[in-house]
């Protein structure tokens, strides 16, 4: 898999917010904002959903892959914001952006993210 970046994501959407990138032992590859916004977050939190929450939340989606197939990604409504996760091969990739973002976006933003990393 080609090497992402964080302004390559930022590039897809005007209306992200932060991206992380963490290999699937979690270890994390970058954690980064958009300039200019400002974290609802601290870093911590960022921290540990790429090194343990993209994780756990990827495997319980994994359980049911048998039968509907592997899950393109996990998006969470928060009141604030939206996260979205998505594997990337060895790799997950995770997301927020503004609440304005429509469902019909978040879906393709992951698809601009998965042409983008190749």
């Amino acid at each position: 898999m080609p090497q992402l970046s964080a302004e390559e994501v930022f590039q897809i959407h005007p209306k992200i917010r932060w991206v992380g990138l963490a290999t699937e032992r979690g270890e994390v590859v970058f954690s980064k904002m958009r300039p200019g916004v400002e974290s609802f977050t601290p870093d911590e939190d960022d921290e540990f959903l790429l090194e343990f929450g993209a994780i756990m939340m990827n495997g319980i989606t994994q359980r049911s892959d048998p039968w509907l197939g592997p899950s393109e990604y996990v998006a969470i409504a928060y009141e604030k914001t939206t996260q979205l996760i998505l594997k990337l091969g060895e790799r997950y990739l995770a997301l927020t952006v503004e609440k304005s973002v429509r469902p019909n976006e978040i879906e393709q933003i992951a698809k601009s993210i998965r042409a983008v990393a190749g």
